[in-house]
């Protein structure tokens, strides 16, 4: 029996395709703790976020509340500027576990404490959300948050305010709602 020289080619092609995706392997990240630790995310080549090598994530919790404004007076004009933020922050099943708050502070319901540093920052993916955040942190209290030495604010939503304000706002507090992620980092 005859074979057509071009089908043999086809079907050689195609088993050799089939051979290559069997034998892909996927990306995975590389975790070095406990299953339950969530993995670093996954930043650009050149992000000033960058955790150091020397820790591990250990937490990721999710944020939901607002950036607090007041309307002020400068050189050029009326500015929204920044005065705290006030956000929930919820473990995977949704519940409230800490609270986010001025100074780059964090409060868990177990009574351990960070205040945090920006050491560098991103710029957000999507216009009018906040920028992504590399802290250093200082820890306090024994529980979830300590020995945790730095956070990450990624994956941020909203939070900015207009680029404006004017004079019959002055004084006035803005409340812009946000979301975002939170990743904690202890030593190695």
């Amino acid at each position: 029996m005859k074979t057509d020289p071009l089908m043999a080619l086809r079907a050689a092609l195609l088993a050799a395709a089939l051979a290559a995706a069997g034998c892909a392997t996927p990306v995975v990240e590389e975790r070095s703790g406990a299953p339950d630790e969530p993995p670093a995310p996954r930043l650009g080549f050149f992000s000033r976020i960058k955790a150091p090598d020397t820790v591990q994530p250990v937490l990721q919790l999710a944020a939901a509340g607002a950036q607090i404004f007041r309307c002020e007076k400068r050189d050029d004009g009326f500015v929204w500027v920044f005065r705290q933020p006030e956000a929930d922050l919820a473990d995977a099943t949704g519940r409230v576990v800490a609270r986010h708050g001025a100074n780059f502070s964090f409060e868990h319901i177990d009574g351990s404490r960070l205040v945090g540093t920006v050491l560098g920052f991103d710029e957000p993916p999507q216009p009018g959300s906040l920028r992504w955040l590399l802290l250093a942190t200082r820890n306090f209290g024994e529980g979830a948050f300590a020995g945790v030495t730095h956070v990450q604010r990624i994956n941020t939503a909203g939070g900015m305010p207009p680029p404006r304000c004017d004079a019959a706002q002055s004084n006035r507090i803005l409340r812009v709602n946000f979301t975002a992620d939170f990743v904690f980092y202890r030593p190695r």
